[in-house]
């Protein structure tokens, strides 16, 4: 799951850039292959280019996802719409997984059947501005993260960190073919980066999975909210804490235990301090607190599971 941030105001501005800075380094590495296959006729740059035009039409989706997620409450989507980066970060997976598939099925066959490879300067060229270009785009990604956990730009960080590997292995099989040696370490390259993609496919699948079915948050951030509640002596006991992440808004409630004797006025007011308190620290959060009578935990609502923690 993407961090969760606390005391620094999220700024969902950040994911934006990430998102749009992606796309525009995409189109400026189309634009760089086509020339250099016009050039060269090359099928090693014509695969580079293909792989290119994919990211494009992925970053395009991922913008979309993303400029969705970010759209408020309405009247059918109460709760916003912030469980469409978990939908954006499911199709991430699902693409880099047929990616390593078809990477390990070429990379077989070509340990059967080598192919000769030609125009080597050309490829590493294209290669070697692939990765400036998307160190660049990661480096940018990363400092967005920082203001803006976007499970979507998390996603997106990852497949484009597999294109720096996935260039580098092509220099590198490249380089050697080039100069006389085996004809398997290219398709063994090719190994290695899918293997790469199934453990992202992994990650950025089940990080997707934890938001769609609303998984509990760390239990660090939990065990925080309960040390700030637990800070309020007004407030006597609690129960039943859940909390969720969609987008990269957090969802908190719980049931307080208040003084049953106290008025309604006061214990709100309790509550309101509470509530501030955590938003201090968890400033793009939605929190909804319950109130209970001390000692009066019992309700139909949210039945407490025998041996759950609160």
């Amino acid at each position: 799951m993407t961090d969760i941030q606390t005391d620094n105001k999220i700024e969902p501005r950040f994911a934006l850039i990430a998102s749009m800075w992606a796309l525009v380094t995409v189109v400026v590495l189309i634009i760089i292959k086509i020339i250099a296959y016009t050039q060269s006729g090359s099928a090693a740059v014509l695969g580079t280019l293909t792989d290119s035009l994919t990211d494009a039409a992925i970053s395009i989706m991922m913008l979309i996802a993303l400029r969705y997620s970010l759209r408020p409450a309405d009247r059918d989507h109460r709760h916003g719409h912030g469980k469409m980066e978990g939908v954006a970060a499911l199709f991430q997976a699902a693409f880099l997984s047929g990616a390593g598939l078809f990477l390990t099925f070429e990379a077989l066959r070509r340990f059967q059947e080598p192919q000769e490879v030609t125009h080597h300067m050309t490829g590493i060229w294209v290669a070697g501005i692939t990765i400036i270009l998307s160190i660049l785009l990661v480096v940018v990604q990363g400092y967005c993260l920082k203001r803006a956990p976007s499970l979507a730009i998390s996603s997106d960080r990852a497949h484009y960190t597999t294109d720096i590997l996935l260039n580098g292995s092509v220099i590198f099989s490249l380089f050697v073919n080039m100069n006389g040696g085996p004809s398997w370490v290219d398709p063994a390259c090719a190994l290695g980066i899918a293997f790469f993609y199934f453990i992202l496919t992994r990650k950025i699948g089940l990080e997707a999975v934890d938001m769609l079915m609303d998984k509990e948050l760390p239990e660090a951030v939990r065990d925080r909210i309960k040390g700030i509640i637990k800070r309020h002596p007004d407030i006597l006991g609690f129960h039943d804490l859940r909390t969720r992440k969609s987008g990269m808004t957090i969802h908190i409630s719980f049931d307080v235990e208040v003084d049953p004797n106290i008025p309604l006025r006061e214990a709100h007011e309790y509550v309101r301090v509470l509530e501030n308190d955590i938003l201090a620290d968890y400033p793009h959060a939605e929190i909804i607190i319950h109130k209970d009578p001390f000692g009066d935990t019992d309700d139909t609502r949210h039945p407490i599971i025998k041996g759950q923690k609160a």
